[in-house]
C-alpha cells in the first residue's frame, strides 16, 4: 500500500464514471479540475462523476480544484511568427496588439511600470530571451542576445521582476465562487507570490460560504514566491511544487534543490506538498515511463512528498490508469527506503519540532506515538480527530506502521487526501474511551486485514472528542 499520495488530474481521457473509477482503482486517492480548460458545466459533470464513483466504492476521493490564474501573454503580432536576429532590438508595449515590427505587444497591464534596464523576460517555453535595455513611458527597449521566434499570444515570463497585480484575476474570482459552491476539499492557487494572495483568497471564500472552507494549496511556481517561502507556507494549508512554470522563473539547474528546500519546509510546517509537473510526462503516448521519470518519481519520495501529481497523463494521455498503476508501484517500491536507520526519516531523530503547536502537548503526543510504535512493533496508528490536527503531526514523522484516521468530520476526510499515509475513516461523534478502543480493533482488521494479537497505538483526546489529543492507548486485537 503506497503512503505517498496520487494526485490525478482528470480531463477528455478521464471524464465518465467508468474512466474516474478505474483512476481510483488503480490508486488515484484524490482529482483535480483544472479551471484553465472546460467551463463550469464540464467542472460540475467532473465533479458529480466523482461523488458517484466515491459512494460506489465506499470511500471519500479528495477533490482539487486548480485556479488558472493570470495567464501573462504577447499580444497579436502583425508579422507572425516573427524572427528575431542575434542581438536584434525591439520595442516592448503593452496591450493587445497587433503590433509593426519593431514593436512587440504585452498584454499584460502595468508591466512597464515594473520593467527595470537589465530586467529578463522569457518568451515561449523559455526558448527566446530578451534583455531589457531601458524603459520609458511607453515602451521598453530589448535586445535578444541569442536571437530566436516568437508568435502571437505566446506565453511571457519575468523572473525576479515583481508584477503589478494578485493572483486571482476575473476568471479566477468567478472559478473560485463555482467550486466553493460544489464544496471541493481544496483550492490550488496559481501564481502565488506572497502570503496575501493566499490571505486575499481565504477572505473571499470566506465572504462566499462561510460555513464551507476548501483548504488552500498555494502553487509555488515564481521566482518572487521562493523569496517569501516561509510566510507563504505560514499562510496556505499545503504547498504544490509546480515545476513546469517554476521551471522556467528558474535557472533550470536550480530546480531539484529549490524541489528539496519546498517539500522540507512543507514537512517541518506538517502541511502536505503536492510535486506535480511532468511526473510521468511519456506516458501521454507511451505506454511506460522512462527510466530518468521512475527516478524522479522515486527521488520526489524520498525527499518526503505527501503528494505527486499527474496533469496531461490522466487528463489526455493514452494510458492514465496505468499512468496512476505506475506511479503508485513506484511510491511503493520507494518507501521501504525511509526507514533505514532513521527513527524520523529527513527530520532527524528528535524529529526537528518546530512551530508553536509542534512544540506544544499535541506535538509530544504525536512523536510519542510514532516512537512507541516502533518500541512495541505495532502493526498501525489510529489516530481519532476533529479537525485532522493529530493526524498533521503523526504522519509528518513518517511512522512505519499504517496511519488510519477516525473522525466525524466531513471536511476532515477532504484534509488528509493529501496528506502522507492516512486512510480515514468515519466514526460517530463523541466515542467514549472504551467504544473508541472497540471502533479502532474493528477498523484496523478491516483496513489493514490484522491478525489476532497484533498491537496498534491509538491516540486519544479524553476525557471528551474535540479535547486536545493527550492520551495514548496500546490496542491489542
Amino acid at each position: 500500500m503506497a503512503r505517498t499520495r496520487i494526485l490525478a488530474t482528470l480531463g477528455p481521457a478521464t471524464s465518465t464514471d467508468a474512466q474516474v473509477r478505474a483512476l481510483v482503482g488503480a490508486g488515484a486517492d484524490a482529482v483535480r479540475i483544472n479551471c484553465s480548460h472546460g467551463d463550469d458545466e464540464q467542472h460540475r459533470s467532473l465533479l458529480a462523476a466523482v461523488e458517484r464513483v466515491a459512494n460506489e466504492v465506499d470511500r471519500h476521493v479528495t477533490t482539487v480544484a486548480d485556479l488558472q490564474g493570470p495567464k501573462h501573454r504577447l499580444g497579436a503580432l502583425e508579422s507572425d511568427p516573427r524572427t528575431l536576429a542575434l542581438g536584434e532590438k525591439l520595442e516592448l508595449v503593452e496591450g493587445p496588439g497587433p503590433s509593426p515590427s519593431p514593436e512587440v505587444a504585452v498584454n499584460v497591464p502595468g508591466i512597464l511600470r515594473a520593467l527595470r534596464p537589465g530586467s529578463t523576460v522569457l518568451v515561449g517555453d523559455a526558448a527566446v530571451e530578451l534583455r531589457i535595455i531601458s524603459v520609458e513611458a511607453s515602451r521598453a527597449i530589448a535586445e535578444a542576445p541569442r536571437g530566436g521566434t516568437i508568435a502571437s499570444h505566446h506565453g511571457i515570463y519575468f523572473p525576479g521582476t515583481p508584477l503589478p497585480e494578485t493572483s486571482l484575476a476575473p476568471k479566477d474570482l468567478h472559478d473560485l465562487e463555482v467550486m466553493v459552491r460544489e464544496g471541493v476539499d481544496w483550492i490550488a492557487l496559481s501564481f502565488v507570490t506572497t502570503a496575501q494572495d493566499l490571505r486575499r483568497a481565504r477572505d473571499r471564500i470566506h465572504d462566499l460560504h462561510p460555513d464551507q472552507l476548501p483548504r488552500l494549496l498555494a502553487k509555488i511556481e515564481r521566482a518572487e514566491a521562493i523569496r517569501h517561502q516561509v510566510p507563504i507556507v505560514e499562510a496556505a494549508d499545503g504547498i504544490m511544487v509546480a515545476r513546469g512554470d517554476l521551471g522556467i522563473e528558474l535557472p533550470l539547474q536550480d530546480l531539484p534543490v529549490v524541489q528539496k528546500e519546498l517539500i522540507f519546509a512543507a514537512r517541518r510546517a506538517a502541511k502536505p506538498c503536492v510535486v506535480a509537473t511532468q511526473m510521468l510526462l511519456s506516458m501521454v503516448h507511451a505506454s511506460r515511463p522512462t527510466r530518468a521519470e521512475v527516478s524522479d518519481a522515486a527521488n520526489a519520495v524520498l525527499d518526503g512528498a505527501d503528494c505527486l501529481m499527474l496533469s496531461e497523463e490522466t487528463a489526455i494521455g493514452e494510458h492514465p490508469v496505468e499512468a496512476v498503476r505506475y506511479l503508485r508501484e513506484i511510491a511503493e517500491a520507494t518507501e521501504p527506503s525511509l526507514w533505514t536507520g532513521n527513527e524520523f526519516p529527513l527530520l532527524g531523530r528528535e524529529g526537528d519540532l518546530s512551530g508553536n503547536e509542534l512544540h506544544g502537548d499535541e506535538g509530544a503526543v504525536a512523536e510519542a506515538a510514532v516512537r512507541l510504535a516502533a518500541r512495541i512493533g505495532a502493526r498501525a496508528i489510529v489516530v481519532p480527530t476533529h479537525s485532522g490536527q493529530t493526524a498533521r503531526l503523526v504522519a509528518r514523522l513518517r511512522p512505519k506502521p499504517p496511519l488510519l484516521v477516525l473522525t466525524s468530520q466531513p471536511s476532515t476526510f477532504g484534509l488528509t487526501g493529501l496528506r502522507w499515509g492516512a486512510r480515514t475513516r468515519s466514526v460517530p461523534a463523541r466515542l467514549a474511551l472504551d467504544a473508541l478502543r472497540e471502533r479502532a480493533r474493528t477498523a484496523v482488521i478491516e483496513e489493514f486485514h490484522l491478525s489476532r494479537g497484533d498491537k496498534v497505538v491509538l491516540t486519544a483526546g479524553y476525557p471528551v472528542e474535540g479535547r486536545p489529543t493527550n492520551l495514548l492507548n496500546v490496542v491489542e486485537v
